[in-house]
């Protein structure tokens, strides 16, 4: 990390069983912001194994926003609820939102004016193939916002060509989802309804996969993801 850089921590929801950490790479440079959540889902663990790492990132400019165990009940739990259900079902589009988590998670997006958001998950299944469970797996779905669509398609290419095994079945390629238009009370939705801005939905697929494997995917697709918004990882640290 330069030696300008800061890189600071704080508290939401301090002193409830939500609490939870957000982490701030600022390298003070002028350039964009972008916000990763990992854990909304608490037995989606390669989403916060993925945002773990991410905090501790060098970036080459702007800011990097990371909440790591955004949903602290549903990881220790290893559920996909918490004792107020899916948090990803609390964030409706052009209201509050409707638990005092997903309120205080929105506080913070809204507060840093991000310039992109990725929500990490992953799926039982695969998304439109015919083997396994039902799923949305091996997928990126992007905001209606113009160019959030083919970044989506040049990052699915991306992770095709390079990062995934050749020994895999085809259908383990990554796809561009159906776009995320504001109609359904998922954070993701909320940013395309609300902020405007590119937001991208990660799925990975549990199905034939092993955690570290998933938990690199996600990785590498975040990182294209930041590449293409002009925020590049360092490898300084």
């Amino acid at each position: 990390m330069s030696n300008a850089a800061t890189r600071t921590e704080y508290t939401i929801r301090e002193e409830t069983p939500d609490e939870t950490e957000v982490y701030v790479t600022d390298t003070q440079k002028s350039g964009p912001t972008a916000v990763v959540i990992g854990g909304i889902q608490g037995n989606e663990p390669a989403g916060h194994e993925a945002a773990e790492d991410i905090k501790t990132w060098s970036i080459d400019q702007g800011t990097l926003v990371t909440i790591p165990h955004a949903n602290p009940i549903a990881i220790r739990r290893d559920t996909y609820y918490n004792e107020r259900g899916n948090l990803n079902r609390k964030f409706p589009p052009g209201e509050t939102p409707t638990t005092p988590l997903a309120r205080a998670i929105w506080d913070v997006l809204t507060s840093y004016d991000p310039d992109v958001v990725i929500n990490l998950h992953s799926s039982r299944g695969i998304y439109r193939e015919d083997v396994g469970p039902d799923g949305v797996g091996q997928a990126i779905y992007p905001t209606t916002v113009s160019g959030a669509a083919r970044d989506a398609i040049r990052t699915k290419e991306y992770m095709n060509r390079y990062h995934l095994d050749d020994s895999l079945p085809d259908y383990y390629r990554f796809k561009r989802g159906n776009l995320i238009d504001g109609t359904r009370p998922l954070l993701i939705h909320k940013v395309d309804a609300d902020l405007n801005e590119p937001g991208f939905i990660v799925e990975t697929t549990r199905y034939g996969s092993d955690l570290q494997t998933r938990t690199r995917w996600e990785l590498n697709i975040v990182r294209h993801l930041l590449g293409r918004h002009g925020i590049h990882r360092t490898y300084e640290n």
